[in-house]
């Protein structure tokens, strides 16, 4: 019996007792969770077989059941377990940060809000900007290269960028969201504009009247005064000159290629928002691949497989991005459109 308790003890505390890893060894603290931990073990191997020699002795093997001793011993185990060890406490839930995105535009020489908001960061995370212009600083964060900043994920939301003077054109800016250590965790970039400060009209200045010249009287015959003529209809207003209402933008093949890696990426990572924004820029230079994921970021079927079905899907967007890169010459356009017509 007492071979039989002893065992047990060995085995619960083997179960429950945590395994410190070696480099905790050479820790002061650690030395010292691990020193407590032996002595608990010992003070619970010591309880149970003293239990276990008491029920020996006071009850002879004769008068008590076979099984009665398994379920003694069980008993007082747990109640020395429960006193000595403490009870494992449930580990809170783990949220899962988010990075949104909004582009931004001003005039010359305005600070322009960064657009960028974190939800549930964690413990000491920060957002690393990378993009922006020579000379253009932010508002809040710390430079940690000649175009890298670094800014808290508590205070990103309120930040801005200051453009360098008499800047204007635009910036393609890129966040990325990392932990405490340094991991990243996630990311997305944003397109932030600077336009020139629109001139106020210039006023004519006024013209003075000539003086009258007074002219001495002089007899004349009377002369017939033609009929008054009608003054001839004004003529309409010239036609106000139509913009193009689609917007083309102009990128080398390697911006494409990068801007469809990243938007993969925040698909394969659940972000169908960010990686919208992301391949949104490529199918604005008229690539047929990134207009085609553009509208997989639409469609219900795809984002049903991505989890991501709701507020999200558009039909009509997708046929939209769809027709696009079939035109610009996307082989597998023509399928997704024939799933779309089939899916009504």
């Amino acid at each position: 019996m007492f071979t039989k308790a002893v065992a047990q003890a060995m085995q619960e505390a083997r179960e429950t007792a945590p395994v410190e890893a070696p480099s905790v060894l050479r820790d002061l603290s650690g030395r010292r969770a691990l020193f407590q931990q032996v002595i608990r073990f010992s003070i619970a191997v010591a309880i149970a077989a003293s239990i276990a020699m008491l029920l020996v002795m006071a009850i002879p093997s004769s008068q008590r059941p076979a099984n009665q001793d398994n379920a003694s011993l069980s008993a007082a185990w747990q109640s020395v377990k429960s006193s000595v060890l403490p009870a494992p406490q449930p580990q809170p839930a783990r949220r899962t940060a988010t990075l949104a995105v909004q582009d931004g535009s001003g005039f010359t020489n305005d600070p322009v809000p960064l657009g960028i908001h974190v939800g549930s960061p964690p413990p000491d995370a920060y957002v690393s900007i990378n993009g922006l212009t020579a000379g253009a600083r932010l508002t809040s964060g710390k430079r940690v290269g000649p175009s890298e900043w670094r800014v808290s994920a508590t205070e990103i939301s309120g930040v801005s960028v200051i453009p360098p003077d008499g800047f204007t054109g635009q910036m393609l800016v890129t966040a990325e969201l990392r932990d405490g250590n340094g991991v990243a965790l996630t990311g997305t970039s944003t397109r932030l504009t600077w336009a020139p400060v629109p001139k106020a009209p210039v006023a004519a200045p006024p013209v003075a009247a000539p003086a009258p010249v007074v002219a001495a009287p002089v007899a004349v015959a009377p002369v017939a005064v033609p009929p008054p003529v009608a003054m001839a209809a004004a003529a309409p207003p010239m036609p106000a000159v139509r913009q193009q209402a689609e917007v083309v933008r102009s990128l080398d093949p390697k911006e494409i290629a990068a801007l469809i890696k990243r938007g993969q990426d925040l698909l394969a990572a659940g972000d169908v928002q960010s990686a919208r924004l992301v391949l949104m820029r490529g199918a604005e230079a008229q690539d047929a691949r990134a207009a085609l994921l553009v509208g997989s970021t639409y469609d219900p079927a795809r984002l049903r497989q991505m989890g991501a079905d709701g507020p999200l899907a558009d039909v009509a967007q997708a046929r939209i991005w769809y027709q696009r890169a079939k035109e610009w010459g996307e082989p597998d356009a023509q399928r997704r459109l024939d799933a779309l017509a089939l899916s009504r």
